[in-house]
């Protein structure tokens, strides 16, 4: 039987985006029910728990991502992928800049390279799972700057390369860091990530792969 194909719409993009914000901050409900599953605080969770944590939410978010992949592209008919399209050389610099810029706030923030720090915290086998877990983070933060972006676009009739999406997900995803790590320089560092991500979708001429290689380096380097 085909595929009925709607068509989509500002709503449409607005609802998945937020579907997207959700999804994302579910990890911390989980976190809740853990600690109470575990009567601990998640600071206090044992190597087993942890992990335990990373592949549920990597299980969340992985169901997350193919329902609403399938809703937009299939239901709607809105080619996410844009396989096509492949940015040019002014671009591919404006990516290396806006990598570099990450990772030199992230060195300062941290005092060294998050993944050197995070394999001497961790551990090999934490580190495997904590990397697989920003594998899908990275996935539905760059979907909800996708969705926030086009559904700004069709309301504004507007191909001007601002960041709307990124613009969204840094006052919402990034800030809400300050909630729940009780950090201001965390939240601040997130949210210039979260910027930076939605500028990386447009700087790959929204190239889904592209952009999601962006968003992972940006999120793990």
């Amino acid at each position: 039987m085909a595929v009925v194909k709607r068509k989509i719409n500002p709503a449409i993009f607005f609802i998945v985006g937020t579907v997207c914000l959700i999804g994302l901050h579910s990890q911390f409900l989980l976190l809740e029910i853990e600690s109470f599953i575990f009567d601990k605080n998640y600071t206090e969770f044992s190597i087993t728990e942890s992990v335990t944590h990373w592949i549920l939410i990597c299980v969340v978010w992985g169901i997350l991502g193919i329902a609403l992949f399938y809703i937009v592209s299939r239901v709607y008919g809105y080619d996410i992928m844009k396989k096509e399209q492949r940015p040019d050389t002014r671009d591919i610099i404006i990516a290396i800049m806006l990598l570099s810029s990450s990772i030199g706030v992230k060195y300062i923030l941290l005092g060294g390279w998050q993944m050197a720090i995070d394999f001497k915290q961790q551990g090999w086998f934490q580190f495997i799972f904590l990397y697989l877990y920003y594998l899908f983070e990275a996935l539905i933060v760059l979907l909800s700057a996708i969705f926030f972006q086009e559904g700004c676009e069709m309301i504004l009739k507007n191909k001007t390369p601002f960041a709307f999406g990124g613009t969204t997900l840094a006052l919402t995803w990034g800030l809400t860091h300050f909630i729940t790590r009780g950090d201001m320089v965390t939240a601040l560092y997130y949210t210039v990530v979260a910027f930076f991500i939605g500028c990386a979708y447009l700087t790959a001429k929204k190239n889904f792969y592209i952009a999601y290689i962006f968003a992972v380096v940006l999120i793990i380097i």
